[in-house]
């Protein structure tokens, strides 16, 4: 299925009662709360952020920044450095070429 399919899958759910009370529940357990902390994982194709609340929940972000095509975008130096620090017998040869 396409994206118009995801799109209007997701305006479905958006619109539908059951879905108006699921979205309603994470507003509740969100809204008022002091975020204490923060940490990124590795999720193979992005780093997801997770929000560590101050009543001891947690929520999961996915940001379409951080998605592995974005970040080899705008950041190409940075993770081609560090492939660099991984690999540093490849440095020599690319420089040979």
């Amino acid at each position: 299925m396409g994206d118009v399919c995801n799109m209007a899958d997701i305006a479905r759910f958006m619109r539908s009662k059951d879905g108006k009370k699921h979205l309603k529940e994470i507003k509740r357990m969100l809204k008022g709360k002091t975020v204490v902390d923060v940490t990124f994982t590795n999720e193979v194709w992005t780093v997801s952020t997770e929000i560590h609340l101050d009543d001891g929940e947690s929520f999961v972000i996915f940001q379409p920044s951080l998605e592995v095509d974005a970040l080899r975008e705008e950041f190409s130096d940075a993770i081609k450095k560090e492939y660099y620090k991984d690999y540093p017998e490849r440095r020599e040869k690319e420089k040979g070429t």
